[in-house]
């Protein structure tokens, strides 16, 4: 899924929404993720809201997520998507909704994106779909996201035609025909493609440029390359932390994941808890399995 850009940063000013301004300006401090400062902002964004901000539902949806309150911020976002049909916070809303179970909800809310031709939406409904296994659906979806030009959707049509379809053919045709150096997801595709192919050299060049040219989930794909292809488990741990200090999608299922792996229960377990309250089913299933006593069984 797409990583969400700060809601309400352009078309307005501090000016016009001064509340708003505060509120971004604690979310950018160094301790912004901390829960007392998304506390703070919460507050401030309530009175932006009585304020009749215009970003104030949007960013403090943000901020009821950071506290993994998804019901909080579905309401917030429901209004705009669901009543007034605005697609710009339809992946959001779609994603949230998904997350507490709702998958009709959760598809009203990305066909909004979808009809009003959102490209992060459209690629988010692309995955909802693979996930609840209509890949002929998805495939349309995935396609028509890539033509709007979302960033990740060509990484998603290929893994798409490479796993669910078991066509790496299809799946190399297409990662090539993507590929462009200005969108480094696509080399991210490519490289999935050249592994599937046991080309790993290529493979690690690919994994290394998409990275260094900050693509989406870079650092997590490299990270687990070297572990699983180059056994290198201090580069992988290294690229796993910069995918959670960056905020990569999933970057903290994945970082506890790995530790939990190491047999680092004790450093896993903040990053699969920040993952299961983030909605991350992942996560919530590697918890459980702990709690049985279980995670020898459990297997990603």
């Amino acid at each position: 899924m797409t990583e969400q850009a700060a809601p309400g940063a352009t078309g307005t000013s501090a000016d016009d929404e001064p509340l708003c301004a505060q509120a971004r300006e604690l979310a950018a401090a160094p301790d912004g993720d901390a829960v007392d400062r998304v506390e703070e902002r919460i507050a401030v964004l309530r009175r932006a809201l009585a304020s009749g901000e215009p970003s104030a539902p949007a960013l403090l949806a943000h901020a009821h997520l950071a506290l993994g309150e998804r019901r909080e911020a579905a309401d917030l976002l429901t209004p705009s998507v669901m009543g007034r049909r605005e697609s710009e916070h339809a992946g959001l809303l779609g994603e949230t909704l998904a997350a507490i179970g709702d998958h009709d909800s959760a598809e009203a809310a990305f066909l909004v994106g979808l009809d009003g031709g959102d490209p992060g939406a459209t690629n988010d409904y692309g995955v909802f779909l693979r996930e609840r296994g209509r890949t002929q659906e998805a495939l349309y979806v995935l396609d028509r996201a890539v033509r709007l030009g979302d960033e990740l959707a060509p990484l998603n049509l290929v893994a798409l035609h490479l796993e669910e379809l078991d066509d790496p053919v299809t799946a190399t045709e297409l990662a090539e025909d993507l590929l462009d150096e200005a969108k480094p997801a696509t080399l991210l595709a490519l490289a999935d493609c050249r592994l599937a192919a046991d080309r790993v050299d290529e493979a690690a060049d690919l994994y290394r440029r998409a990275a260094e040219q900050g693509a989406p989930c870079a650092n997590i794909y490299h990270g687990w390359f070297l572990r699983d292809r180059r056994g290198d488990h201090e580069g992988a741990e290294e690229h796993l932390r910069r995918a959670h200090e960056v905020g990569e999608p999933g970057a903290a299922f994945h970082l506890g994941r790995f530790l939990f792996d190491q047999g680092r229960l004790d450093e896993a377990q903040p990053y699969v808890e920040e993952a299961a309250w983030r909605g991350d089913p992942d996560a919530v299933a590697l918890l459980e399995a702990q709690y049985r006593g279980l995670v020898d069984e459990y297997d990603d």
